[in-house]
């Protein structure tokens, strides 16, 4: 599988001002789930995208 090239980036606040949460979960390195929000909103919060940073 290819890696992605672009990443969105958002904010806890963000979220939770469009009426959604982050739920802090298990996993490598930062995992959190997103709740509350309709696949639409998150979208438009998660975009424009920027180019993923390199490691």
């Amino acid at each position: 599988m290819k890696p992605h090239g672009q990443i969105g980036v958002t904010t806890v606040r963000e979220v939770r001002k469009a009426g959604g949460d982050v739920i802090r979960t298990s996993g490598r390195d930062y995992h959190a789930t997103l709740t509350g929000l309709t696949s639409e909103q998150i979208s438009n919060l998660l975009t424009p995208t920027i180019p993923k940073p390199k490691p």
